[in-house]
């Protein structure tokens, strides 16, 4: 089976790639793409912080990919991409071929005014494949 999550690299990582972790243990040969879109608009020259910022943005992303090493094992398809991460995310997975996308839900505003993040929510309505949504 074909699969491609869709990562950020925040504190709720380690537990959508514990729960990625038991799901795949009972598929047989799992193929893992590890999809992490680093969001472009961090860049727009205002504050004169892009250089550290793309560099803090760099070692998270080095991160991540060990983190998912950890979780996933050492054949997983590893992909850092700069784009708006809606956009850049159909792109790409346009010209991916899978079975199954996984995400974490996750909300960067108060859980009383959204349950499922913009992103998540954004993958939900636009999927051609079928996706497993990680609360």
């Amino acid at each position: 089976m074909k699969i491609v999550t869709c990562l950020d690299y925040s504190s709720f990582t380690e537990e959508v790639l514990t729960t990625i972790k038991s799901f795949i243990s009972s598929i047989s040969n799992p193929q893992i793409t590890v999809l992490h879109i680093i969001d472009q608009q961090l860049f727009y020259p205002v504050t004169g912080y892009e250089i550290p910022l793309g560099e803090d943005i760099e070692k998270n992303s080095a991160e991540l990919q060990e983190l998912c090493i950890k979780y996933l094992g050492n054949s997983i398809n590893y992909i850092a991409a700069y784009g708006i991460p809606a956009l850049k995310a159909d792109e790409m997975l346009a010209g991916m071929d899978y079975d199954l996308l996984i995400a974490g839900s996750h909300s960067r505003h108060d859980l009383g005014s959204r349950l499922v993040g913009s992103f998540a929510e954004h993958l939900l309505r636009n999927s051609t494949k079928p996706i497993l949504i990680i609360p």
